[in-house]
């Protein structure tokens, strides 16, 4: 085989070219068929006619996409080149390579091919996309560009472990690590999870203006009996049951799919994630790449002990533009330390957390409960039928954010590491490096000022964003000698 030979994808990629084509043009089409289906002066012919050169136009050129996307493989180096009429050459040594991940969807699967995806330091989208190429031409690429990949990467390649057994109950391998979550644990995290609530509340946003769109279109008389929208409270309650119960089925159904198998490996110095039911997705991130470790609880998952472990590194950045790699989807509290500790060897889970003092609840309370009120009182003012009072929900629930605030506000510093706890009615970890944090600083608010409080604000970096995590409301002499210790060159290891 020669090493340098110039190849190109799966001819079923040619699909993926094409969809990629109509996206980018639908517009247009769009617009010519509603400008010839909805005038009578035009001939059934143009119009399909015009549908035949469009479906022939984009095989076409997806065809010739295909053809004209190049690469090869030298030296510690991938050279890829595309582009139809102006050619594009891209460069891609090994020493700027973050991660080479790979996935299958449907289409993929019933070929037996992968997407694979390559990313580069300090990049918002990936280099590099290849929609369908084999398992092994796969991995040849990833061993290419990935130091330090044992054989044992490969798909298939690593020992399996009983779903419910620990990260450290994994066999014994040259340093290998393999931590497989629970499908009952991902079933929990898809219940619990706040994009379903999300969802529910955009969905009846919508449903609301159901009545005046089909009045608008003739097709709806809105003083008709069997008027969409209900016309007592009971019916708008069964109404908000239904459509809570049918969103959290199928927002639970389809976070279960995106999430199911989820598999944690360490090899070495990579962690390797595997999930997905019908599109199997794995992607690597480099232990030495990880800025942060971020440990969130909402208050489904405090109620079972649970909590979600995400990852803040250079090469988080996704499609959906979250800077956060997820590393454990949901673990119990009580096995957070030994995951980390086979995982993460750099972050140390603490056994205790300095807290703010009493003196740092206004803080805390101030800010919520001011802008709540500023929002109350018009509602006090105008909402009718003698319900202005409900506008008092308000202010009280921004006092009691704020008493939790305070009251889950922590902090844990060592010589190696420091361990940031906040929330309201979540609860956030964040598990920082010391040789990890980009810069810090100090800020006193003329209210802090007065009682000798500051806030210490610590930067790790990810990517083209930074991310900031903030001790609030402490005593400003704590939170000078944090900055010094913090400040103090820390040996290599």
């Amino acid at each position: 085989m020669n090493f340098d030979e110039p190849r190109r994808q799966h001819p079923i990629s040619i699909l993926f070219f094409i969809v990629k084509i109509v996206k980018d043009m639908i517009y247009p089409f769009i617009a010519f068929a509603l400008s010839t289906a909805l005038r009578d002066d035009v001939h059934p012919l143009l119009f399909w006619g015009g549908v035949a050169v469009f479906t022939a136009a984009v095989i076409v050129l997806g065809t010739l996409a295909w053809f004209r996307y190049v690469y090869r493989l030298a030296a510690n180096v991938m050279h890829v080149e595309h582009g139809l009429i102006i050619r594009k050459r891209l460069t891609i040594p090994r020493d700027r390579v973050q991660s080479v991940d790979t996935s299958a969807g449907i289409v993929q699967r019933l070929f037996g091919v992968q997407k694979l995806v390559i990313e580069t330091a300090g990049s918002r989208k990936p280099e590099v996309v290849m929609s369908a190429v084999s398992a092994a031409e796969a991995e040849r690429i990833r061993a290419a560009l990935v130091k330090d990949v044992p054989a044992a990467a490969a798909p298939g390649g690593s020992p399996e472990i009983r779903p419910d057994a620990p990260a450290s109950a994994a066999p014994p391998g040259v340093g290998d690590v393999v931590y497989r979550v629970p499908t009952g644990r991902i079933l929990l995290y898809s219940a619990t999870s706040g994009r379903i609530f999300l969802s529910l509340v955009i969905i009846m946003a919508l449903y609301s203006q159901v009545e005046d769109w089909l009045g608008n279109l003739g097709l709806f008389d809105s003083v008709a009996p069997e008027a969409l929208l209900p016309s007592s409270a009971a019916d708008w309650a069964k109404l908000a049951v239904a459509a809570f119960v049918l969103i959290w089925l199928l927002g639970t159904a389809v976070i279960t799919v995106k999430e199911y198998g989820f598999t944690i490996e360490r090899h070495g110095g990579k962690l390797l994630i595997r999930r997905g039911l019908l599109e199997r997705k794995q992607f690597s991130v480099a232990i030495e790449r990880i800025q942060a470790i971020h440990v969130h609880q909402n208050l489904l998952r405090r109620l079972f002990g649970c909590a979600s472990v995400s990852l803040v590194t250079f090469a988080s950045i996704r499609n959906d533009g979250q800077i956060h790699s997820l590393l454990c989807p949901l673990i119990p509290m009580r096995d957070l330390p030994g995951l980390l500790e086979s995982f993460t060897p750099e972050a140390v889970w603490p056994d205790r957390f300095e807290r703010p003092g009493r003196e740092a609840l206004t803080g805390h309370v101030a800010l919520p409960l001011a802008v709540s009120v500023a929002l109350a009182v018009p509602g006090w003012i105008w909402i009718p039928g003698g319900y202005g009072w409900t506008a008092l929900a308000l202010p009280a629930a921004a006092l009691l954010y704020g008493v939790l605030r305070h009251r889950q506000a922590g902090w844990h510093l060592r010589d190696d590491q420091i361990v940031v706890r906040f929330g309201g009615f979540s609860l956030q970890l964040a598990v920082i490096p010391r040789r990890r944090i980009q810069w810090f600083r100090l800020k006193v608010s003329p209210l802090q000022a007065r009682r000798g409080l500051a806030t210490l604000q610590l930067v790790t970096a990810s990517s083209a964003f930074a991310a900031a995590w903030k001790i609030r409301h402490i005593p400003r002499r704590t939170a000078e000698e944090m900055m010094f210790r913090l400040r103090r060159p820390h040996p290599r290891p």
